[in-house]
């Protein structure tokens, strides 16, 4: 069996080379050629007669499946169009990378999230009239967190204190999709995070930063192997399938009521942190997961 990992060619950060040489030799040890290509190194095309094509800077083989670790969605539709099976598919990448998208999403569930409120789409006025600032101050608070739509490691996230440091944000962010979220003060630099293969649980870690309202181990977090109740299963699992995946890291925070909020919903998860921390071959699995899909 011969499959194609894909991940961004523009990316220099260590661990995102490291995560995918651990899925290359996980599937050699099954007996699966995993090849490592970036979408720099492939070229979509479509001839003028409208049929879809690949060519490559490398010499490659045919795939069984893909194993698509990026965000390059035009690239993972034109593949889905060739025929090819990706895991995650193009749709659940796209949807969980658009912020607004994923809580759409997670709306047509009826799954519980921070209050959110979906900002507006601009083209060349990006500047927000007052009345609009004062209507998401009555709505949210004067404290209210900011995302951009799009973001990963806890980046592209802020927290604002007052109508001046919104207002201001806002400026900064200039046209970008964004939304607007209630602080869950009772989950400042703590959540969970949740890893999900299939429809099965792998495990959960908590995540904490003294430091930070964010929790995220990039930002400096650190990671402890917790038991997740069975409420918090339930939950990451309806977000899971909120978003057709298949394999997530479904973030959890924690409720002032002490129920559990879903923050987001992540396709391409960095698992490397949670398996050593918990010794679970979490590569592995997710590959076992994809054989088994194939057969």
């Amino acid at each position: 069996m011969n499959g194609w990992i894909i991940y961004n060619g523009s990316l220099r950060t260590p661990k995102f080379k490291e995560l995918v040489q651990k899925l290359v030799l996980e599937a050699e040890k099954m007996g699966v050629k995993l090849e490592a290509i970036t979408n720099r190194e492939l070229f979509p095309i479509i001839n003028s007669r409208g049929k879809v094509d690949l060519k490559s800077l490398k010499n490659i083989s045919n795939p069984d499946f893909i194993v698509f670790w990026d965000k390059d969605i035009k690239l993972a539709k034109h593949l889905e169009l060739m025929g090819y099976r990706l895991f995650n598919s193009s749709e659940a990448i796209m949807n969980c990378d658009h912020k607004a998208l994923m809580h759409l999403k997670m709306a047509n569930k009826h799954i519980r999230v921070p209050k959110t409120i979906i900002g507006p789409y601009t083209f060349y006025d990006h500047e927000l009239p007052d009345q609009y600032i004062d209507y998401i101050i009555d709505e949210l608070g004067p404290e209210v967190i900011i995302k951009e739509a799009y973001g990963s490691f806890g980046m592209q996230v802020y927290k604002v204190n007052e109508k001046e440091e919104l207002t201001h944000q806002l400026k900064e962010i200039e046209g970008r999709d964004f939304i607007f979220q209630e602080p869950i003060r009772s989950s400042f630099g703590k959540d969970i995070r949740v890893n999900i293969v299939g429809n099965q649980i792998v495990g959960g870690m908590k995540r904490e930063f003294a430091s930070d309202f964010r929790a995220n181990i990039t930002l400096g977090g650190k990671g402890e192997v917790v038991a997740l109740t069975k409420e918090q299963k339930d939950l990451a699992l309806r977000a899971h399938q909120a978003l057709n995946l298949d394999f997530s890291g479904v973030d959890l925070l924690f409720g002032a009521d002490g129920e559990s909020i879903v923050c987001e919903v992540n396709s391409n998860v960095n698992f490397l942190s949670y398996e050593k921390i918990s010794g679970i071959n979490v590569g592995g699995i997710i590959l076992d997961y994809i054989i088994g899909e194939l057969s």
